[in-house]
């Protein structure tokens, strides 16, 4: 992978753990539009994750539809943005899964403890050298196992931020437990991070949009592109010739 595509999969994991408590925080605002966009794609194929995704789907629009009874007193909390929700569960399967699977190909298994000795050596002192080793390898097992770089299968850092971090190191080229990435290792990375900040930037509208037109410049018959995002009206813009037509233009 060229230098260029590793800085924008670094760019793209960076996007996602920095922008994670930003999406928690539009999870209770008001959308703008009702009802949500719900047609994400699923980067996760796991039919658990498509289970609690349709269940936290089916509770918020519960929670939605009991805050609008309009037989509910006094003040009731902000409806759940069910894009965000959605957005959310779809990103941080994903990033599970393929951290999950990097780590099973790239991570090095710590070493055992030590196995109990039916017997012990009759020399004195061979026996104090296998306690030692003994010793030195339970200790080396405890170490590794318990090093914080690792990639835990359970517990609580199994996040969406905390996946993005891991992978951003490994990314990086960051020298730990594991072997270097492969190519086609590191071309999923990025193929899965860019998928999953794309949904992020959606759902937060921090993004800078760009999508190619079929038509073509009046002018120059050159292709033309729509820039737009980040709350921005969208504009317009000929790649030949630079031309530009804001939203309300030809």
């Amino acid at each position: 992978m060229t230098t260029t595509a590793t800085h924008t999969t670094e760019r793209h994991l960076f996007t996602i753990a920095h922008h994670w408590r930003d999406l928690r925080e539009h999870l209770a605002t008001r959308g703008t539009t009702w009802p949500p966009t719900m047609g994400i794609g699923i980067i996760s194929r796991r039919d658990q994750d498509d289970e609690q995704a349709e269940a936290a789907t089916w509770q918020a629009e519960a929670l939605r539809a009991l805050e609008r009874d309009p037989a509910q007193p006094g003040w009731t909390a902000a409806p759940l943005r069910l894009d965000v929700l959605n957005t959310m569960v779809t990103v941080e399967a994903g990033l599970l899964e393929l951290a999950d699977q990097t780590a099973a190909a790239v991570q090095h298994a710590p070493i055992t403890p030590a196995p109990p000795r039916r017997s012990w050596p009759d020399d004195p002192r061979a026996r104090r050298t296998a306690e030692a080793d003994d010793r030195r390898r339970n200790k080396l097992a405890l170490r590794q196992g318990k090093d914080p770089r690792r990639w835990r299968y359970t517990g609580a850092q199994r996040t969406a931020p905390l996946a993005a971090l891991w992978l951003l190191a490994r990314t990086q080229g960051v020298r730990g437990p594991w072997r270097p990435l492969t190519e086609a290792e590191q071309h999923r990375i990025d193929v899965v991070a860019r998928t999953s900040a794309g949904l992020v930037e959606r759902a937060l509208d921090v993004g800078d949009g760009r999508v190619r037109l079929t038509a073509l410049c009046p002018e120059c018959a050159g292709p033309l592109d729509m820039h737009g995002g980040s709350g921005a009206s969208p504009v317009v813009r000929c790649d030949d010739c630079g031309r530009t037509w804001a939203q309300t233009g030809p």
